[in-house]
C-alpha cells in the first residue's frame, strides 16, 4: 500500500512537470508603442532645436560683443591720441601786421590748421600758414594741406569718393614730446601732422585706415626769409650735451609718405572747422559765435573769420565680420554734416561688419585770445 501511494505521488509530480508553464507580463515589462516613439522623437527634436537656437544666439551675441570691443579699442584709443595732438594746434604761431598769433586763419604764419603754403615771391617764401617752408627745394603742393574730400584720402561711402584730410601744425614747448608717428620732437621745434585715410596693405585683404604722416622742422627767421627757405624734406636732431651724449643726426621727414595707421578699419573721415568772427574770446565768452563749416574748397576764410575749434568724425568698423539681420545695403550713417550716407558698392559686397560713428569737438585753446 505504501508502494502504491509512492507511485501515485511520482506520477502526479511528473504530470505537473510535463504541463506547460504560463507566465503573465506585467505593465512595466511592456515595450514602447509606435505612437510613444514618435512623441519621444518629436520632443527630442524640439529640445535639440531649442538648444541649437540658444547656442546660435549666444554665438551671435558673443561675436557682436567682440566686434564692439574691437571698434572701441581701435577708435577710442586712436581718437584720444589724436585729440591730444589737436589741442596743441596753433601753439607757436606767429603774428601778422593785421592780427596777433592767436587769430588763426589761412594767413597766420606757422598757424595751426594748415590751409595755405607759400609760393615764391620776390625771391622769398614768406606767406601762408607754412611761411618760409619749402619741400625738396620747391613749393609745397596744396595736396598735402587740409582739404575737403582730398585726393589723398579714400572713402567707402556711396557718392563720396574721398575722405577729408586735416593738416595741423604746432611747436613743441617741452622735452619728451612725440608726434603722431611716435618720433620725438626736439624742444622748440615745429611739427606738421597730416591726417588722412589710406589703404592698409598690412592687413589681408587691404582695408582703409586713418593714418598720420608728419614732418619736423626747426624754424629760423633768417632762414625762413632767405631765397632757399627752410626745407622740410629732412631735419637735424640737435646734439645732446648732457649724459648720455649723442651727436647731431639728420633724419628724413615723412609728410609725403604713407605714414602710420593710428585707427584701423575707417570707412570715412570728416572734418569741420569751428569759425567765429567775434572778438574778445577770452575776456567775453558770452560773445562767442561759432559756426561749423567744411574745409573751404579755396582753403581761404573771410578777413574777419578765425578758426577756434575743430569737429572730427569717423565711420569705423570692427576687425572681424559679425552676424546681423541687416544687410550692408540697408545701412545708413550720419557723420557730422553728412546725413544718411550709405556704403559704396565694394563695401556692400563685402562681409557684414559692425560699424559705429565717432565724433568729437576740440576747442583750440591756442586760438582763443587776441582780436
Amino acid at each position: 500500500m505504501h508502494s502504491k501511494n509512492h507511485r501515485l505521488e511520482a506520477f502526479h509530480i511528473n504530470c505537473l512537470i510535463a504541463q506547460p508553464r504560463r507566465f503573465s507580463i506585467s505593465e512595466k515589462d511592456k515595450g514602447f508603442t509606435l505612437i510613444e516613439l514618435m512623441i519621444a522623437l518629436v520632443l527630442g527634436l524640439l529640445i535639440s532645436a531649442a538648444a541649437l537656437q540658444i547656442f546660435y544666439t549666444s554665438s551671435v551675441n558673443s561675436r557682436r560683443q567682440e566686434a564692439s570691443s574691437q571698434i572701441q579699442d581701435n577708435a577710442i584709443f586712436g581718437f584720444s591720441q589724436m585729440q591730444k595732438n589737436l589741442r596743441r594746434t596753433n601753439y607757436g604761431a606767429k603774428s601778422t601786421s593785421a592780427h596777433d598769433e592767436y587769430f588763426m586763419n589761412h594767413l597766420t604764419p606757422q598757424g595751426g590748421v594748415v590751409l595755405t603754403a607759400p609760393v615764391e615771391a620776390s625771391g622769398k617764401w614768406l606767406e601762408g600758414n607754412l611761411s618760409g617752408l619749402v619741400l625738396g627745394g620747391a613749393a609745397i603742393s596744396s595736396d598735402w594741406l587740409s582739404n575737403n574730400a582730398s585726393i589723398k584720402s579714400v572713402s567707402n561711402l556711396n557718392g563720396i569718393a574721398n575722405s577729408d584730410q586735416l593738416t595741423i601744425q604746432y611747436q613743441s614747448g617741452q622735452e619728451e614730446s612725440y608726434d603722431c608717428e611716435g618720433d620725438q620732437i626736439p624742444k622748440d621745434f615745429y611739427v606738421i601732422e597730416r591726417y588722412f585715410v589710406r589703404m592698409d596693405s598690412t592687413s589681408n585683404p587691404a582695408t582703409p585706415g586713418l593714418a598720420c604722416a608728419s614732418a619736423i622742422y626747426d624754424y629760423n627767421e633768417s632762414a625762413a626769409g632767405s631765397a632757399s627757405g627752410i626745407d622740410i624734406k629732412q631735419y637735424t636732431v640737435p646734439a645732446k650735451t648732457t649724459p648720455p651724449t649723442a651727436p647731431a643726426t639728420v633724419k628724413a621727414n615723412n609728410l609725403l609718405d604713407v605714414g602710420t595707421i593710428i585707427i584701423p578699419n575707417v570707412d570715412y573721415f570728416r572734418v569741420m572747422l569751428g569759425v567765429s568772427n567775434s572778438t574778445g574770446f577770452a575776456t567775453y565768452p558770452d560773445r562767442t559765435r561759432i559756426a561749423y563749416m567744411p574745409i573751404p574748397v579755396s582753403r581761404t576764410l573771410a578777413a574777419d573769420q578765425r578758426i577756434v575749434s575743430l569737429q572730427i568724425g569717423i565711420l569705423a568698423r570692427s576687425d572681424n565680420p559679425t552676424a546681423t539681420p541687416q544687410t550692408n545695403s540697408n545701412l545708413s550713417f550720419t557723420v557730422l554734416d553728412k546725413a544718411n550716407v550709405k556704403l559704396n558698392t565694394a563695401a556692400i559686397a563685402g562681409p557684414t561688419y559692425l560699424r559705429n560713428v565717432y565724433e568729437t569737438t576740440v576747442l583750440l585753446r591756442n586760438a582763443r585770445g587776441g582780436l
